[in-house]
Order: C-alpha cells, then structure tokens, then sequence
C-alpha cells in the first residue's frame, strides 16, 4: 500500500475496539472513487464502517429518485458494480466483504479494513 501517512487511520473493530489494521482516511478513499454509482454505493458503506448494509438500503440509496424504481436486472447491476468497487478500494487497504444475511432481499455488505478481512 503506497498512501502517505498522513492519509493513513488506524482501524478498530466496531463490536470490541481492539487494532484491526491500517487504511487509507475513508476521505482519501472517497475522492480516487469517480463513478457516481460506485461512489453512492461507498457512502452507503462508509457511514459505519463494519456495521452491515443491507441490499435494499443500497438499492434504495442507487436507485431511489428513478421513477421506474431501477433497471430490470438492479441485483446483478448492484453486484456487479459491488466487485468493482471493492477492487478499487483495496489497494487504498479496505475491502467489501458479504454479510451473513444470505442472498436476495436479505443480501448484505460491510467495508472492513482489508487487514480484518484476510
């Protein structure tokens, strides 16, 4: 990871508190992410680092102000879009990682440190 220090935090776990690494500040990680989409779904993420978000708030927060709700196939454009950011964001040390509730409606993801992630 090639960041400078200064735009380095050092990440706690959000249940116990304890070290779980260091990553880029949320903020620098923000402004490398141009696409709008991509970005909506970050700051989805990224208002509780750690803590779930479900599909349907992500949806929601993407596809919300659209009168037709979203196009026909939003899941897999979500998922999609999901595996894209993460791979933009990992260099900067987080990663998205899939929650414990399960596919469809009860799909979720959390931003994590990468270092907690592996």
């Amino acid at each position: 990871m090639n960041i400078q220090p200064s735009r380095l935090t050092q990440c706690t776990c959000p249940t116990c508190g304890s070290f779980i690494g260091e990553a880029a500040t949320l903020e620098a990680v923000r402004e490398a992410i141009t696409a709008p989409v991509k970005r909506t779904i970050f700051d989805a993420l990224s208002r509780r680092p750690g803590k779930p978000v479900m599909r349907d708030s992500i949806l929601s927060a993407v596809y919300g102000n659209r009168r037709d709700g979203g196009p026909e196939r939003a899941d897999h454009i979500l998922q999609v879009q999901v595996c894209q950011l993460r791979r933009q964001i990992e260099p900067f040390g987080w990663t998205i990682e899939n929650g414990r509730g399960g596919a469809g409606q009860h799909a979720q993801w959390r931003l994590i440190p990468a270092q907690a992630g592996a």
